[in-house]
């Protein structure tokens, strides 16, 4: 099978691999949709601790199951589904804590080399975070499920005492918090840089804040939620809640990053910090509900269209700041 594999730092190249197949519990898809991440270029370029190399790049997908491993009874071949990432145990302290996002297990053996014509999704994943797309449902926007669940995820870190949201950054993930915002009925202002971002923004129902000058003196939001994973971002986004106000920290930051806080701010304001990582599988049922619902339509975040020989070009672009998602078809 044709696969874009990373073999080191800055080092990437499609290859001919062995089509997967499955052990048991496990399933191969046939990959039909995958979507460029700005994950991608972040392993691309300084690597990941949790990621050996070489590895299959690409982990947002979805396809065709075309070989079903021993055991496996809840899914046929000619199954159109879409895969979590991780697969949680269920049984450790942090599956019994409901925080299975956190379960160090479902993170051992994640889903990952979308970008390839075909795809082993592994036993624990198949087990509780392997989903069957609703009729209607394009590959497109089925494939999104990953970067929703993850939005879904941190939308549930809040108390929601309040509507006003000021989302910091204009990427893929930002955008689609917009669109979760307006949703759920509340109002969000997007601050980025790029006039295109911004503008698309709108469309998509959010307020917009230009930054390209600096960062803002003063904003009231009773959530201010950070999708730059910059530590100067962190650090300022304490300012711009009104009192009793909460900071979600979901964009995450360099290895080692260390950030400071007034204390005073938040002590005597109530301000609340809180950390949000991936997502659960009731978080990627919500997403993909939510996709199937038709009511959040994520397709405006697609720039472009190609096959698997495009991608070289599509994270060049993404690199270069153009675009948002691309979207990679294999027949």
């Amino acid at each position: 099978m044709k696969a874009f594999v990373q073999s080191a730092v800055r080092e990437f190249s499609l290859r001919d691999l062995p089509v997967p197949r499955t052990g048991p519990g496990e399933v191969v898809l046939r990959v039909r949709t995958a979507l460029t991440c700005g994950t991608d270029l972040k392993l691309l370029s300084r690597g990941h601790a949790r990621i050996a190399l070489p590895v299959t790049m690409g982990h947002e997908g979805c396809g065709e199951i075309v070989e079903v491993g021993e055991g496996v009874t809840e899914f046929s071949a000619g199954d159109r589904v879409v895969p979590g990432v991780s697969g949680p145990c269920g049984s450790c302290e942090e599956c019994r804590r409901g925080l299975p996002n956190l379960c160090a297990a479902g993170h051992a053996d994640r889903t990952w080399g979308t970008f390839a014509e075909f795809l082993r999704v592994p036993a624990p994943v198949v087990l509780s975070n392997l989903h069957v797309i609703p009729p209607g449902v394009s590959g497109e926007v089925a494939a999104f499920l990953d970067p929703l669940a993850s939005v879904l995820h941190g939308w549930n870190r809040l108390s929601h005492r309040g509507e006003r949201f000021l989302i910091y950054g204009s990427g893929a993930l930002a955008l689609l918090w917009a669109l979760v915002v307006r949703w759920r009925g509340g109002r969000a202002t997007v601050a980025g840089r790029r006039p295109d971002r911004l503008a698309l923004a709108r469309t998509l129902g959010a307020e917009t804040l230009d930054v390209s000058g600096g960062p803002p003196d003063r904003f009231v939001a009773d959530f201010a939620v950070d999708c730059t994973g910059s530590a100067e971002v962190w650090e300022r986004l304490a300012d711009l809640v009104s009192p009793g106000g909460q900071v979600l920290l979901f964009g995450g930051c360099a290895p080692r990053a260390r950030v400071s806080f007034d204390a005073g701010r938040l002590h005597y304001s109530e301000i609340s910090l809180a950390g949000s990582f991936h997502y659960t599988p009731d978080d990627a049922r919500a997403a993909l509900q939510a996709l199937a619902s038709g009511e959040l339509d994520p397709r405006p975040l697609i720039s472009g269209r190609g096959g698997l020989s495009e991608l070289p070009r599509f994270l060049d672009a993404q690199r270069r700041g153009e675009g948002i998602r691309y979207a990679i078809s294999m027949p």
